[in-house]
């Protein structure tokens, strides 16, 4: 079959070293290990015409969260109207399942890689399976214009996973698979197949947090450790130490996104997140004394927030820390609830904003990504 994948605009900034579709990269590689053409047509570099790009396709595929929908329901009405099947998975297809049954053919409920032939086969609900991911293909990115990333980024370098899912249950975040950890030694030569063919300078480890275990976060650095690589990665402060932040250092990571969220033991309670406000402050403690640079969030804006509340957090942060206020997302399938809405959340934001560019604080600062 001849097979378009749609990655519609993405919110996030290009430069967000976690901006690569490393989900439809595997479904690409997956639907060629069947004997699939594949087309791409991604929106966060180009635009297309989507009509005249489709003709001839027996199928196209969706992915996505709520902000996608808008662009999902009208190019799904187009395939409609050509007799193109369509293919909807991700975040919208597990949460939403039934709403998304009526907009496409076909709906896919968790993880696609072991039911894609059913996918494009079988009108109605395909509930994926969890998959052997030692025989799980690389993502493949033909197609989806990695050299024009590289081009506009400031260094080159590709999103890796070495676990999917998570093992814990935050309030503001959801989980589309069940967690399993990749072997590592298929991760490094994933990592080295992206050196040889694009040259990167870095690998983003794009883990919902990496130190699940420390033992495994101890392996990883020791694979990297001599490769001439830089890394980042997203941590959790209850499962990071001195002897994890040494070797981080001296195997060449470059950053960390730092799951700090609060420095107020009853919000960190609230939220679920089962760290302590002590964990958060040895943590960044230890990324300044090993100059690993990086950033943490203060989560606000839940239904259970009063401006009171507010207020008091942002009173409450530490100076000399990368960390800033931002609102909570609004996220499919989380179990938290946003509390600010509308032009009120876009003051918030603005003071946010405000807050975190008087105190010099950045995201992914683009000398310390290149350091």
């Amino acid at each position: 079959m001849k097979v378009t994948l749609v990655c519609h605009k993405y919110g996030v900034s290009i430069h967000d070293p976690c901006f690569f579709p490393i989900g439809f990269g595997y479904i690409s590689a997956g639907l060629k290990k069947l004997g699939h053409t594949v087309k791409v047509l991604n929106y966060n570099l180009w635009d297309y015409d989507f009509a005249e790009e489709i003709k001839g396709q027996d199928a196209v595929l969706f992915s996505g969260f709520d902000e996608f929908l808008p662009s999902i329901r009208r190019d799904a009405a187009i395939c409609r109207e050509m007799g193109i099947k369509t293919v909807l998975g991700g975040a919208l297809a597990t949460f939403r399942t039934r709403e998304m049954a009526e907009i496409v053919d076909t709906v896919v409920v968790g993880e696609g890689d072991e039911v894609l032939p059913d996918a494009l086969a079988t009108p109605g609900t395909v509930w994926g399976r969890k998959p052997d991911l030692s025989r799980v293909p690389y993502p493949d990115y033909e197609g989806f214009g990695v050299d024009e990333y590289h081009r506009r980024h400031s260094a080159r370098y590709m999103g890796v996973i070495t676990s999917r899912g998570c093992p814990f249950s935050c309030q503001f975040c959801t989980q589309t698979c069940r967690y399993q950890e990749r072997d590592l030694g298929a991760v490094f030569q994933e990592i080295d197949h992206y050196r040889a063919k694009y040259r990167i300078e870095m690998a983003v480890i794009c883990d919902n947090t990496l130190n699940v275990r420390k033992d495994r976060f101890l392996a990883f650095c020791d694979g990297m450790r001599g490769r001439g690589l830089g890394w980042s990665a997203a941590i959790r402060t209850d499962r990071f130490d001195e002897e994890m932040c040494r070797a981080a250092k001296d195997s060449g990571a470059h950053y960390f996104v730092v799951g700090v969220e609060s420095f107020n033991q009853d919000r960190l309670d609230k939220m679920g997140k089962k760290s302590t406000v002590t964990d958060n402050i040895r943590t960044l403690d230890l990324l300044h004394k090993y100059r690993i640079a990086y950033h943490g969030n203060i989560l606000l804006g839940f239904d259970w927030d009063a401006q009171g509340h507010i207020t008091r957090e942002l009173s409450s942060i530490p100076g000399g820390y990368n960390v800033f206020p931002v609102l909570l997302q609004p996220f499919i399938g989380i179990k938290a609830r946003p509390g600010i809405f509308g032009g009120e959340r876009d003051l918030w934001s603005e003071r946010f904003r405000g807050y975190a560019e008087g105190r010099g604080m950045s995201v992914y600062p683009e000398a310390e990504m290149n350091a």
